[in-house]
């Protein structure tokens, strides 16, 4: 695994290529790199990480942010309770109550 800018990727051998290719997993867009050692992996990897910056600063207009999958929630220790106690009815953990909840709502309004 490879970090750079908060942008993962992951690498894998190809055996077909006899080459390593990899996936920046935590890109919202489809990331891939490749190349014969580590350290060629390990720089194409930082170049398509600031080859994909510089295409969103040009073409958005804006700076891409790695998608890291998790964000914190502030909540009122009330409604923490609420949470706590409705996950628990339903024989959940929290996360999978709230991603349920959250799926419910952006199927009903973003289709």
């Amino acid at each position: 695994m490879l970090v750079y800018k908060g942008f993962i990727g992951q690498i894998d051998f190809d055996s077909e290529s006899n080459k390593l290719v990899g996936e920046v997993v935590n890109a919202v867009d489809l990331l891939e790199f490749e190349g014969q050692s580590a350290s060629e992996i390990k720089q194409n990897f930082q170049d398509c990480v600031d080859d994909y910056l510089r295409m969103q600063r040009e073409v958005e207009g804006t700076r891409a942010t790695p998608f890291v999958g998790n964000f914190t929630v502030c909540l009122s220790t009330d409604k923490q309770d609420k949470v706590i106690k409705e996950a628990h009815l339903h024989g959940q953990s929290v996360s999978h109550w709230l991603n349920e909840k959250i799926d419910n709502y952006l199927n009903r309004y973003f289709k």
